[in-house]
């Protein structure tokens, strides 16, 4: 019975991609491990043969997604008749630090253009080694042209994506916001899959790297014990060599690094219209340390092809009594660098 339901989607699909993910679903069906609920784009694209094509290869994604995670083993499922080589490979580095399931729910999404493709956006997953309270997270999913995901993420949640891209001030300030919002959900999406390489392409080899820490004061009588705050906070620069290594050294001793970017504003420069400042709250946990501070970024998108980190600037929150260390109006942003280009 199920060869001759085989044999007859074989005859009956004419395009082979879609064939290869419905072929791939049917498996998984009589494995008793299907998707129990359905992805479909509402809106965005009128071409009803890709659109098809695009929502069976997010249909075969998913199961690939679920099926692997319930079974306990590596990322398997993903052919390059649905996906480009290169996510493959990525998916399968994310995997390694962290199984991901989605959750059985019809899921309704609207495609968007980019400048190389198709984007949707709102996926809801879990990430199975995040902390309990933010395993539900969003994937944003990128398409080719013809249909097959290029690119998956751990996104900027929809609500405020959308918050940004009303801000914007001509359709250049859209595309560049577009832009700027798919380049931070793949910087924090390279922190989980421990991404040294792609870290190492976004980040100027001049970049300004400042990072601020919190140290106590010994006090000097019993008048300053009880007075003082503890939560002086100093600031090191490192070069880019001097950060990646450290970083480096992160990556190999933990298993998962979950990083959370809330709170992000989008600021464009005022004299330069292809620099960026990304101001955000960020969350940072290991199994073996955790922090939450403001994050600061100025990207340049000189090259839009490749967008480059030229600051990143990060400042602690609170300290370890819960006392808050940076206030508002001491944030680093956008104002607080000079900006000078050569031509």
């Amino acid at each position: 019975m199920i060869i001759n339901i085989m044999m007859k989607i074989k005859r009956e699909m004419k395009n082979y991609s879609v064939k290869a993910g419905l072929l791939f679903l049917l498996l998984m069906a009589v494995a008793g491990n299907v998707f129990a609920g359905d992805f479909k784009i509402m809106e965005g694209i009128s071409d009803s043969r890709l659109r098809a094509i695009m929502e069976s290869n997010v249909n075969t994604m998913i199961t690939a997604f679920n099926t692997s995670s319930s079974q306990g083993r590596k990322l398997e499922g993903l052919s390059k008749d649905n996906f480009t080589g290169e996510v493959i490979k990525e998916l399968q580095a994310m995997w390694k630090t962290s199984g991901m399931t989605i959750p059985d729910v019809n899921i309704s999404a609207r495609c968007m253009n980019t400048l190389s493709g198709y984007q949707v956006r709102g996926i809801p997953v879990d990430v199975t080694e995040a902390d309990s309270a933010d395993q539900r997270q969003e994937l944003s999913i990128d398409f080719t042209r013809d249909g097959k995901i290029s690119n998956v993420a751990i996104a900027l949640e929809m609500h405020r994506y959308d918050q940004i891209m009303a801000e914007q001030t001509s359709d250049m300030d859209y595309k560049r916001r577009q832009v700027v919002i798919n380049f931070i959900d793949n910087f924090r999406t390279a922190y989980n899959r421990k991404d040294l390489k792609l870290l190492r392409s976004v980040y100027s080899d001049k970049a300004l790297i400042i990072t601020g820490k919190v140290v106590s004061e010994k006090p000097k009588s019993d008048i300053d014990r009880l007075t003082l705050t503890n939560g002086k906070v100093v600031y090191i620069s490192q070069s880019k060599q001097e950060y990646l290594q450290n970083l480096e050294r992160v990556f190999k001793t933990t298993k998962f690094v979950d990083v959370k970017f809330e709170d992000i504003e989008v600021i464009q420069h005022g004299k330069y219209d292809d620099v960026y400042g990304v101001t955000l709250k960020q969350y940072w946990h290991t199994d073996r340390y955790k922090d939450e501070g403001y994050l600061f970024l100025l990207i340049d998108f000189h090259d839009k092809d490749y967008p480059l980190i030229t600051v990143r600037a990060w400042q602690p929150y609170k300290n370890k009594q819960g006392q808050v260390v940076t206030s508002e109006k001491d944030r680093y942003n956008i104002g607080s660098f000079n900006v000078e280009k050569k031509d």
